[in-house]
């Protein structure tokens, strides 16, 4: 979410103090992990809406017809995720960054694992797309 320094720590103390204040509902302790994140998808997502931030769909994007092991850059990476939209970068982190399965990011967002699968699927090749044309 692009806002000021302080919205964004607003929200984060938000966040855990939900997290927290849940702590007694929460049955499996083994799930904390996706239970948090859905918290703080839910609460994240409530701040789009109070703050009416547009979200625009991703192109559809043709597949590159190669592969590019160039490396990339960790500020070309940060805006090219940037540039997904939020159902898109939240499935993609979730997936790469955060190690849950399709399972558990269906789950989490409240998605059909079909839905987390297509999602996946087109951030992937946006990425793909924006990196080679960053390095190219």
């Amino acid at each position: 979410m692009l806002s000021s320094p302080e919205i964004v720590e607003d929200l984060h103390q938000e966040i855990w103090i939900a997290i927290f204040n849940g702590l007694p509902r929460l049955r499996d302790t083994g799930k904390f992990r996706p239970w948090a994140f859905r918290i703080a998808r839910d609460r994240i997502y409530r701040e789009y809406r109070r703050r009416r931030i547009s979200v625009e769909p991703l192109e559809q994007l043709e597949e590159p017809s190669e592969a590019d092991d160039t490396p990339v850059d960790r500020e070309e990476l940060q805006r090219s995720l940037d540039a997904l939209s939020p159902e898109h970068r939240e499935v993609v982190m979730l997936c790469f960054f955060e190690e849950m399965s399709y399972e558990e990011i269906a789950r989490l967002t409240g998605s059909t694992l079909g839905t987390v699968r297509s999602r996946i699927h087109y951030a992937k090749r946006a990425l793909k797309r924006a990196l080679k044309g960053k390095t190219s």
